[in-house]
């Protein structure tokens, strides 16, 4: 063999036992690997959501309220089992057994029981089940309406229907715990506490005390602002189609419109999941927590080009008037940026967009829109006349709305002048505020760091609210009397008496220079009071039988000026003390005020606001009724509401109220024989006067 072959000579090989073994499982590897391949998935159905589309105008469209609905945008009504003590003699009535033993198992888990050991305690030696048959003493049931999205610490008004008792007059309210629907005893289903009440009772003051006058019940009374909240409610807002993204924008967009501050716990909105998220509602919408509503749902989602949307919107007012309202608050919730398009339309010819765009330019604070909300407030149809004043009050960094407001105030008309004091009122409050501020952020550093913090912030509302001097731009002034109530000066206009119902307890005199008219013979409460003066610019003298304490009074010398006579009747007596007074609680303030009245020993109007409190209470119930069965073959079924405040706790009588349709209550004119056509009395207090009622 040629030796170039050699070198390419294949050589068999050796098969060794371990590379046949190798060779063996190889082959039988080979089909299976194409069993191991993976299979491709099958196809499976998925349920897909329907995308909710509302049927809307396209004008609204990517606005927050498009897309997505509020709730929690309602009064949450509360309620509870409270214990009210200090009555004369009215209460301690048979209690049904459910009420007697929750209270008493209240009133021990708060160390009421006969171990009491202080002699001068009214709880000493006596049990609760003893208290409970106290004749001074009461069981109530304690419902109110606490607003929407309010933080711990807010306070609100609280209503008391009596359960034992046939008066609650002079009565004060132990701390009770007010929980989230009806009121319910220990062995019911306990539901979440979010708030507390206490205090003093305020009863119907032009009622005589201990008489059941028709139409007023003496077994319910209220409590202004008397309870405060112990957990906040919070603001949700839930979206139609959910969607990550969609609520990151709308979250950004109203932080943006809102941002928070230092006293604020957060920002305005979070965001939940792709389906939710939370709101607060900022400090300064307090008092006006509807409109912070209205803006968020008619908040622009995309913020990329407000100048584009405030072009659209206010076209829109313009071509169609009956979307007017809602393009008011659109324009309004885009901010600053849509001023330039309202102001064209402030002089509109046509009404509707002239006030859908001066609404807006209040809202804003622009000042250019005083002089279009002037003119209505002034001589505008009286159906706007009140919103115009509202809306003029609000526009700060500017004088004139003061003068305006100071002018109204000699207006002829009830609601107009009530309306110009609560305005200017709210504006010399926050004029005071801005003074404090100043004066506390200049003493040092410490201080100042404070009140930018904004840890002061309740301090210093509650130091401008206390006490007003009076000042040459707008005049009213106000002083806190015996620390029960506020007694305003508004030293303009006719004389008139107004008197509050609603949070804040006010007696507001209107006029420069009131006076008590002599001689003067008046009595109240059954001649518990009198007042006499026997010739002109007399000394007026003063008797009070006081049958709680068991003392009289008697003053021979009292000020017949009204703000002092006043002060005189709540001021407490004092042995020894140059403040002599005779102690009276709001209500019987008001009350002794009304009986002078009567005497014509004030020559005055007389009026107070409506029943806000029992309205609220009434739009909070869940239309829920229970049927009551007929108890023969002939009787009727009748079905009664569950939880309505007006009814009464163990009395089945549910008489119907009458609803109110304005804002104040005429108090009934003096019954005497003199022509009050001819006084100097103004057209709107000689005319309607309305049973005034509490409840």
């Amino acid at each position: 063999m040629p030796i170039f072959l050699r070198r390419f000579t294949i050589r068999p090989i050796a098969l060794t036992p371990c590379l046949v073994t190798l060779l063996v499982l190889s082959s039988m590897m080979m089909p299976g690997c194409r069993l191991m391949k993976k299979k491709k998935p099958v196809p499976k159905a998925r349920i897909s959501t329907p995308t909710v589309v509302r049927d809307l105008p396209s004008q609204l469209r990517g606005t927050i309220g498009a897309e997505a609905r509020i709730v929690g945008n309602t009064p949450t009504m509360v309620s509870g089992i409270g214990f009210v003590v200090g009555l004369d003699g009215t209460g301690g009535l048979t209690l049904p057994e459910q009420y007697a033993g929750h209270l008493e198992r209240e009133m021990g888990l708060n160390g009421v029981n006969v171990s009491n050991d202080n002699p001068q305690s009214p709880l000493f030696g006596k049990s609760p089940r003893q208290l409970l048959r106290d004749r001074n003493t009461a069981a109530v049931i304690v419902q109110a309406a606490i607003p929407p999205g309010s933080r711990p610490g807010d306070s609100y008004d609280v209503y008391v229907r009596a359960i034992n008792a046939t008066s609650l007059e002079g009565g004060k309210l132990w701390t009770t715990e007010l929980r989230i629907g009806p009121p319910s005893t220990y062995n019911d289903k306990q539901a979440h506490i979010i708030g507390k009440a206490r205090g003093p009772l305020f009863l119907n003051p032009f009622a005589e005390p201990g008489v059941e006058t028709s139409g007023i019940s003496r077994n319910i009374g209220r409590i202004l602002d008397g309870g405060y909240v112990t957990a906040g409610t919070e603001i949700q807002v839930i979206l139609d189609n959910p969607s990550h993204q969609r609520v990151r924008q709308m979250v950004s967009a109203i932080n943006s419109a809102f941002p928070a501050k230092a006293t604020d716990r957060g920002q305005t909105a979070r965001g939940v999941d792709e389906s939710v998220f939370f709101v607060k509602i900022p400090q300064q919408f307090n008092d006006r927590r509807e409109d912070f509503l209205e803006l968020i749902s008619h908040m622009t989602i995309d913020q990329s080009f407000p100048e584009v949307y405030a072009q659209r919107y206010a076209q829109t007012i313009e071509s169609n008037a009956y979307l007017a309202n809602d393009m008011s608050w659109c324009l309004e919730a885009l901010g600053e940026r849509a001023i330039p398009q309202l102001r064209p339309l402030y002089d509109h010819p046509e009404s509707a967009p002239r006030l859908a765009a001066l609404r807006a330019g209040a809202g804003l604070g622009d000042p250019k829109c005083i002089d279009g909300l002037s003119k209505i407030a002034i001589n505008g149809p009286e159906s706007l006349r009140t919103d115009a004043i509202a809306l003029l009050a609000r526009i700060e960094d500017s004088l004139t709305p003061d003068k305006v407001l100071r002018g109204l105030l000699e207006s002829n008309q009830l609601n107009i002048r009530v309306e110009a004091y609560e305005g200017l009122m709210q504006r010399a409050i926050n004029t005071r505020k801005h003074q404090i501020a100043r004066n506390i952020g200049g003493v040092g550093s410490v201080n100042r760091a404070a009140v930018n913090s904004g840890a002061m912030d309740h301090q210093i509302d509650v130091l401008a609210r206390i006490q007003l001097p009076p000042d040459p731009v707008r005049g009213v002034s106000r002083r806190l009397v015996g620390g029960k109530f506020f007694l305003d000066i508004v030293p303009y206009g006719d004389p008139l008496i107004y008197i509050t119902q609603h949070r804040e307890p006010r007696i507001v005199l209107f006029g420069a220079d009131q006076h008590v008219k002599t001689p003067l013979l008046a009595s109240a409460w059954s001649d518990r009071l009198m007042l006499a003066s026997d010739t002109e610019d007399g000394k007026i003298r003063v008797y009070y039988r006081d049958d709680k304490k068991r003392r009289t009074y008697s003053h021979p010398d009292v000020p017949g000026n009204l703000p002092a006579l006043v002060e005189f009747f709540a001021i407490e007596p004092t042995p020894g003390s140059v403040n002599r007074g005779l102690g009276l609680s709001y209500s019987r303030v008001v009350g002794a005020l009304y009986e002078i009245y009567n005497e014509l020993g004030i020559e005055a109007g007389f009026t107070t606001e409506q029943d806000q409190l029992l309205a609220d209470l009434l739009a909070s119930i869940e239309p829920t009724d229970i049927e009551i069965r007929a108890e023969g073959p002939e009787d009727s079924v009748t079905m009664v509401p569950v939880n309505d405040p007006r009814n009464k706790v163990v009395d089945p009588d549910q008489s119907a109220l009458t609803k109110r349709r304005t804002l104040l209550v005429p108090v009934n004119p003096p019954k005497n024989d003199v022509n009050l056509e001819d006084s100097d009395q103004p057209e709107s207090l000689k005319s309607e006067t309305p049973e005034m009622r509490s409840e």
